[in-house]
């Protein structure tokens, strides 16, 4: 068993852990083996330190062994996941879920991660709840909705019961900790391909090494210059791309001009609660134009092209744009509410 006193103390006097010291931390952790205060101590320490490859890597693949595993078999196709780090306290509407639809309409098979809000008034299960969809599935319903929609949700906290021993330090010590970035490294269902926000710009090439450790085999990770954790539209995003058949990391700057779209300011994408979010999402699957569809194509194609659905961004956002204009955008919606009732249906005529 990890003696935790001297991990803490380690990483309190600016020393890094193994990888393997690092899992075998966090399996603790995940184990309930360790204290409220011990758990604080050391994701302060690893806060003000700043977190490691090797630390981030192995966190991850012990949270990834205590996760519920979603077993999806491969139809040829990428698995997607959508997912941020959060904490942007931009109060945006849901991007990245509204593109979640618009994205699935393309082609890609998703299977997406998310939770309630933190920093928000809706997060993603929030606003999918909102929408009519049921969230709290198993992971055979899970696979269900990925096999007969082509799009699945997994509610963070019914995958990973043991975050339950982190929940309360997280709560009360209320800063940023390593557990904002483990969440998209931790999909249960092993998506292959990530598009990953990431709130603060200098995670971005460190959480992509971490991905080639961890056998992703393409993620795009993006931060906008106004503090989203998405393609944004008020400046410039900067993109960073892990690709394992190139075995490389790229960095690139993205505007929208660049794809002959209108840059915007934050008041254009401002959300609210569950019910207005819901309408916003709601209009933009509709076809309503003006700033908020600018920001959901330049997100949707940007996930359409991490999947290897489109050759570049250009080419992802037209296919984003084909997807809301053609309808095909919101019938993947209303396929996602119909399916996952009815699997939640099924469910509790069994029990």
């Amino acid at each position: 068993m990890i003696e935790i006193k001297s991990v803490i103390q380690q990483v309190a006097e600016g020393g890094t852990l193994s990888q393997e010291v690092a899992a075998q931390t966090m399996d603790a952790i995940m184990s309930g083996d360790i204290t409220q205060a011990q758990i604080g101590a050391l994701v302060t320490a690893l806060r003000m330190r700043g977190e490691t490859i090797e630390e981030i890597a192995g966190f991850a693949m012990a949270m990834r062994d205590h996760a519920l595993r979603v077993e999806i078999v491969s139809d040829g196709r990428p698995l997607l996941d959508t997912c941020g780090t959060g904490g942007d306290h931009s109060n945006s509407f849901n991007i990245s879920t509204t593109a979640t639809f618009v994205i699935g309409a393309a082609g890609v098979r998703i299977a997406k991660h998310g939770n309630r809000a933190a920093s928000s008034r809706c997060g993603s299960a929030d606003l999918l709840e909102g929408l009519g969809i049921q969230v709290e599935l198993t992971p055979e319903q899970v696979t269900e909705c990925v096999v007969r929609v082509g799009i699945g949700f997994m509610y963070a906290p019914a995958f990973h019961p043991a975050m339950r021993y982190v929940g309360p330090t997280r709560r009360e010590i209320g800063i940023r900790t390593v557990f904002n970035v483990l969440g998209p490294l931790t999909n249960p269902a092993g998506a292959s391909h990530q598009l990953i926000g990431v709130g603060h710009p200098e995670i971005a090439g460190k959480l992509a090494e971490v991905l080639a450790r961890l056998g992703s085999k393409r993620a795009v990770l993006v931060h906008a210059e106004e503090g989203l954790d998405e393609v944004g539209i008020v400046g410039e995003t900067a993109m960073t791309e892990w690709d394992a058949v190139r075995g490389t990391v790229e960095n690139s700057i993205v505007t929208p001009r660049d794809f002959g779209l209108k840059t915007g300011v934050m008041d254009d994408i401002v959300g609210g609660d569950v019910e207005e979010n819901v309408a916003i999402t709601r209009a933009i699957l509709a076809g309503e134009d003006g700033p908020r569809r600018t920001i959901t194509l330049l997100n949707a194609g940007a996930g359409i092209y991490a999947a290897e659905a489109a050759g570049s961004l250009a080419e992802g956002i037209e296919m984003a744009a084909n997807a809301i204009d053609s309808g095909a955008a919101v019938a993947k919606l209303d396929d996602l509410i119909r399916v996952s009732n009815d699997v939640a249906m099924a469910r509790d005529k069994v029990s």
